[in-house]
């Protein structure tokens, strides 16, 4: 939002400056013209009595003669002395030069001209009442300018603002694939962005309760079926070393949906504990190698090129997150996990491939879901809920990073890579 007030504000300086300079433009040059009006006028005036002095009028009649001549009350004439009023002897050069001088003042447009050496005609023609108007209509142009200049502004702001509102209409009405098309308007880039990142999170909420939900119904059915058949069998049995075997069968059920249970609890959990965690310096080849060091596994194999890898996150969920992907590489292998931490141009690259069965290309997306179990698992390997991909997948995108599986090319099996920003630690 912060965007949209800058350009605002931007926009009322800069068109305040323009305007305002176009308008003074206009009053200068409109006053410029009727200066240049006013003093043709006088000038013919001044001409008129030097040819009247030219045909024999006398200088002592000649007030006489004006007020005979005058058809206008605007203009007054006046006989000065120089000896009586004296004149700067800058102006009496440029009245020596131009034989006239229009000097402008508080009560109109006052000409000079020689009658004689001696003597000096004031001819002043006041200002016409009718220039009043002027500034009013330029100030009601220049505000009506401005206004225009803010319509125009607005006018896809306002726009945005109301498809903004029909799009979350729409979403609130279940429509959870609404998205806004983000425009080019700079100022109004960040409100779209964030409405779609808004509308993008919910909808992944919602069809991770739907997994959950469903996923929890589907895996809690057989050991809620194997535990009422157990029950039904004990209540018929009276051998007691049945009635103890059928127990230890009960109890193991009860463990596995408690085990269920849990792992959906810590999914359910992962999204609010992220947003509430602070990130901070983490080095990922130190976690690397305490991790590959605690699995003390012969298959499991660690390289690092380059030096030192740190990315802003947290140690835990790092280690979470690539502590899944080794587990789920070792469930999967048949001799070899191999481990990389590379680094290219501004981010950080770990893949981990093994060389098991691996992952058809149809199935590379699906496998992040929630309780998603791919079908060609051996018995052994489809032990667990399908919880520990979807944690990778979460945790990932909270370290703004990504995460991808493709065919190994070195292994044969499987190889996930995840990519995180790269950040310099401190010197």
């Amino acid at each position: 939002m912060w965007r949209f007030t800058l350009a605002l504000l931007l926009l009322v300086v800069m068109g305040s400056i323009f305007v305002g300079q176009l308008f003074d433009a206009l009053a200068t040059r409109q006053s410029e013209q009727r200066l240049s009006t006013e003093q043709q006028q006088l000038m013919s005036q001044v001409n008129l009595i030097q040819s009247a002095l030219a045909s024999g009028v006398a200088v002592d009649t000649l007030p006489k003669w004006l007020a005979l001549s005058s058809t206008t009350s605007t203009v007054r004439y006046e006989i000065q002395s120089l000896k009586d009023y004296p004149l700067p002897v800058a102006l009496l050069d440029q009245l020596k030069s131009a034989g006239a001088v229009f000097l402008e003042s508080n009560d109109g447009l006052t000409a000079y001209a020689f009658i004689d050496p001696k003597t000096v005609l004031l001819i002043t023609q006041k200002i016409s009442n009718e220039s009043d108007t002027l500034p009013l209509l330029l100030t009601i142009g220049f505000y009506g300018a401005l206004l225009c200049l803010l319509l125009i502004f607005l006018t896809p702001f306002l726009l945005r603002i109301y498809r903004v509102r029909s799009a979350a209409m729409a979403f609130g009405e279940g429509k959870l694939t609404t998205r806004l098309t983000v425009g080019s308007l700079w100022y109004l880039k960040d409100i779209e962005q964030t409405f779609n990142l808004m509308a993008e999170r919910i909808e992944n909420l919602m069809q991770d309760m739907r997994l959950l939900s469903g996923g929890l119904s589907h895996e809690l059915r057989t050991p809620l079926a194997r535990i009422r058949m157990g029950l039904d069998t004990l209540c018929d049995t009276e051998d007691e070393s049945l009635r103890t075997k059928y127990e230890l069968r009960i109890n193991q059920n009860l463990d596995d949906m408690e085990a269920l249970i849990n792992a959906l609890l810590k999914f359910a959990r992962l999204q609010h504990s992220l947003n509430d965690t602070e990130k901070s310096l983490v080095n990922v080849q130190a976690v690397l190698r305490q991790l590959c060091t605690k699995a003390n596994d012969p298959r499991l194999s660690l390289f690092i090129e380059g030096d030192e890898h740190s990315i802003v996150g947290h140690e835990n969920y790092l280690s979470l997150l690539f502590s899944n992907l080794v587990t789920n590489a070792l469930k999967h292998c048949n001799e070899k996990v191999r481990v990389t931490l590379s680094q290219a141009n501004s981010a950080v690259l770990v893949s981990v491939e093994d060389d098991g069965t691996g992952i058809a290309t149809s199935d590379s997306e699906k496998i992040f879901k929630p309780f998603v179990r791919l079908a060609q698992q051996t018995t052994a390997s489809k032990e667990g809920f399908g919880i520990g991909l979807a944690l990778v997948e979460r945790i990932t995108h909270w370290l703004q990073g990504e995460v991808n599986v493709e065919p190994s090319e070195q292994l044969g099996g499987a190889r996930f890579m995840v990519t995180l920003p790269l950040s310099k630690p401190p010197r």
